[in-house]
């Protein structure tokens, strides 16, 4: 929006008046001010929009799916010490490992038990999938 200003100035003149005795008084200058607005509005093109689309030939393989990560599990395992199968297992990538007590009883510190049993020992197995180790405390 532009603005124009106007300024419009009456320069008065020095009028004399004679009265009885009087002096010659300047007249009053007067300034007038107009404030004039105008507007113009402009209108901005439509944007453009590009839209691309890759469409792969009807005879084109579909892609693979991913590879899963696997790994074997040790097929020696019973009898070793479940502390070193826990850091065997961790070293093959397995997260998630549940370490079920033969007896019942809470298995709190591995490197007291004893491994029974693998499920799925010798196998090759996702690392995603839980393992199951039967352990042993000696002496019970």
């Amino acid at each position: 929006m532009k603005k124009y200003v106007l300024a419009l100035g009456i320069a008065g003149s020095t009028i004399a008046l004679a009265s009885c005795g009087g002096s010659p008084q300047a007249a009053p200058t007067v300034t007038a001010t107009q404030t004039v607005t105008a507007t113009q509005t402009v209108t901005a093109p439509a944007p453009t929009v590009t839209v691309t689309q890759t469409v792969a030939p009807a005879d084109a393989p579909a892609p693979a799916a991913p590879a899963v990560a696997t790994a074997v599990l040790p097929a020696d395992a019973a009898g070793q010490n479940a502390q070193a199968l826990s850091d065997e297992l961790q070293a093959l990538g397995f997260k998630h490992v549940v370490w079920n007590s033969d007896t019942g009883n809470s298995v709190f510190l591995l490197s007291n038990w004893t491994v029974t049993s693998l499920e799925k020992a010798g196998e090759s197995v996702p690392l995603s999938k839980t393992i199951v180790a039967h352990v042993t405390k000696p002496g019970q």
